[in-house]
């Protein structure tokens, strides 16, 4: 199946900026292979109490992704958290809040949620392999089509493994796609956390410098 999604994503992921708005319509329109691929990531986790709030999806004027790769420490946990939330603002019924991590359900319908499921994905220990690592951050840059609202991505925790070279030709279709959506939609922002003294996490974040997404 991985091979399968690789094929899909490459052929429909930009390749140059000519006609880059049929791409992302392209794009868009594969969201459905994205849905299978979101129900296959998060079958096994429990679903939170709350509701997704459908005024804050309406209202939103811009949309916060955390990806988590993996476990950190509590301490390192509850400082990133902090960081994103100080980011949201105070007035978080605008941002929409989503998590890319097979421990919880990505959707949050209040910071309150955000902030839990946050530390319950960072500091829970489950070893992910590579690949399917590798289409988490995928699957989060096709919801991302989903609208054109400034967007802000986090990446956090590690890469399996010291050698992210097999993903990272899907990771380059990724960050095309992400570098379109940025200049011709809602800019987007990559914030990292990640240890790039790690050669596997360096060269991943790398993907992402090379294509401007990375802020200083």
């Amino acid at each position: 199946m991985s091979e399968n999604l690789q094929d899909t994503e490459e052929s429909m992921l930009p390749k140059t900026t000519k006609n880059g708005w049929l791409y992302i319509y392209l794009v868009v329109a594969a969201l459905a292979i994205t849905a299978v691929i979101l129900g296959q990531l998060y079958r096994d986790t429990t679903k939170p109490g709350e509701v997704i709030s459908r005024d804050r999806k309406k209202y939103a004027t811009n949309v916060v992704y955390t990806i988590i790769f993996s476990q950190i420490p509590a301490v390192r946990a509850d400082s990133i958290i902090a960081r994103i939330t100080s980011e949201i603002g105070s007035d978080t019924t605008k941002t929409d809040m989503i998590i890319g991590s097979p421990i919880t359900d990505p959707w949050c319908a209040s910071i309150g949620e955000y902030k839990r499921n946050l530390k319950k994905a960072m500091t829970t220990r489950k070893v992910i392999p590579i690949g399917k690592q590798s289409i988490i951050a995928s699957m989060i840059g096709g919801l991302l089509t989903k609208n054109d609202l400034p967007a802000r991505l986090y990446l956090v925790g590690d890469l399996t493994g010291n050698d992210a070279t097999m993903i990272l030709g899907r990771t380059e279709s990724t960050a095309a796609a992400l570098e379109l959506r940025s200049r011709i939609m809602g800019k987007v922002e990559v914030i990292n956390f990640m240890d790039t003294t790690k050669p596997a996490n360096k060269a991943y974040v790398g993907v992402f410098e090379r294509k401007k997404l990375v802020r200083d």
